[in-house]
């Protein structure tokens, strides 16, 4: 009897239902989006190893296979300078994550610590905050990245800035907006009575409340940071030659595209499937944050 009893608890003790559980058992659903966490990882560790799996090096010139096509000696063929685009576009992988990963993080730090005051504390702070934000969301994220580079100067510290400041307001006025619905919860009101201070509310009661949305937007603004970074670069404001960044690779193929489309092709085929990886990820951790999916 007491064997039984025991597992009976135990039985009851596994049917515990945490929200971690319930967002796994949700994401398992997202077919498409497990496929795409797979291809993310994998591009993850491409970036961390790239160098060690590379076959050949970044600036490595072979002078007998200029402008060659795609072969077993080169995978992705060559470019003007006899260099392997293969080896390039893995090592580009760092570079084009890292610009994204950077300026998103920036971007959704930045953007939710200004979308939590604006929305807590209301008021004149929170007209000044949505009004500098709906001045930049006036501009296209490109156009206005353009003129935070033609400003700043060239390059790719300059690009994640660029990519980052186009990026805060999406986050502020996301957050704030779940401030707004949070802020007259019951749990921040008792909090309130107890004496919290404001600086545990927001980020000990409301923050949390906030994260899934923001996650949901954090990843799939990668892919749209990774894709303005590499329309910088191939307009001459990003990175810098010999550097293996994917836009500048794209840059640089524009005057062989008609004798030679590999060069062009491979490192769009990659911004593409990057870029639409990113998204499909994002719709599988949104979906699965919705708590009406939950049986």
């Amino acid at each position: 009897m007491a064997k039984k009893k025991k597992e009976q608890m135990n039985s009851g003790q596994a049917e515990i239902r945490t929200p971690f559980r319930e967002f796994v058992k949700n994401f398992k659903k997202q077919k498409t989006a497990l496929v795409a966490a797979g291809f993310l990882i994998c591009l993850a560790l491409i970036a961390i190893f790239c160098y060690q799996i590379a076959p050949y090096g970044i600036n490595e010139s072979d002078y007998n296979s200029v402008l060659q096509g795609p072969s077993l000696k080169h995978l992705f063929g060559t470019d003007e300078f006899g260099r392997d685009i293969f080896s390039r576009i893995l090592c580009g992988t760092r570079i084009s994550l890292s610009v994204g990963l950077i300026s998103v993080s920036v971007a959704a730090i930045a953007g939710s610590f200004l979308g939590l005051i604006a929305g807590y504390y209301g008021g004149i702070l929170d007209s000044i905050i949505m009004r500098i934000g709906d001045t930049l969301f006036a501009f296209p994220g490109l156009i206005l990245a353009i003129g935070i580079v033609a400003i700043l100067g060239p390059g790719l510290y300059n690009v994640v800035i660029a990519v980052a400041v186009f990026g805060i307001p999406t986050f502020a006025r996301l957050v704030r907006s779940s401030t707004l619905q949070l802020k007259n919860s019951v749990y921040v009101q008792a909090a309130t009575g107890l004496g919290a201070s404001d600086a545990r509310i927001l980020f000990h009661h409301i923050l949390p409340g906030a994260l899934p949305n923001v996650i949901v937007q954090y990843t799939m603004s990668i892919g749209r940071s990774i894709l303005t970074a590499s329309s910088l670069s191939f307009l001459g404001m990003g990175a810098s030659p010999p550097t293996p960044e994917w836009g500048l690779m794209l840059s640089n193929s524009r005057n062989y595209i008609s004798t030679q489309p590999h060069m062009a092709f491979f490192p769009a085929f990659v911004i593409f499937l990057t870029v639409l990886f990113f998204n499909l990820l994002g719709d599988g951790l949104r979906d699965a944050l919705d708590p009406k999916l939950s049986d």
